[in-house]
């Protein structure tokens, strides 16, 4: 499960100023919720609205991620899955998809880390 806290969700909503609407954090995490969980095995019918979803969060995320040095390989990354012609077959699709999950993942620990723990 994915921290979706009020706390998280706030400082996503921060980073992603433009957007403005809770709605739209929480969708991003039922996704990433969905795409990632362990036994999760999407039906066919399911892809293309899930893909479609995932480059759509995954786009808004890297419009709002500020040019850093230390991201430069995840923002290269999520630029290359958008850009990359998705294989046709269900085992490929479903990988792309899991990466372009995994890459948005990452951004948003970027945008909204978990505070350390405490000692």
């Amino acid at each position: 499960m994915f921290d979706a806290s009020e706390a998280t969700v706030m400082r996503v909503l921060d980073a992603l100023r433009p957007v403005q609407h809770p709605a739209v954090v929480d969708s991003i995490f039922d996704i990433l919720d969905v795409i990632l969980g362990p036994d999760y095995v999407p039906d066919e019918d399911e892809i293309p609205d899930l893909s479609i979803r995932m480059r759509g969060y995954l786009m808004r995320l890297l419009a709002v991620v500020p040019e850093d040095e230390d991201l430069s390989d995840l923002v290269a990354t999520a630029r290359d899955l958008l850009d990359v012609e998705v294989p046709g077959d269900y085992l490929g699709v479903r990988l792309h998809l899991r990466r372009m999950a995994l890459a948005a993942l990452g951004l948003l620990d970027y945008l909204a880390p978990l505070p350390a723990p405490s000692p």
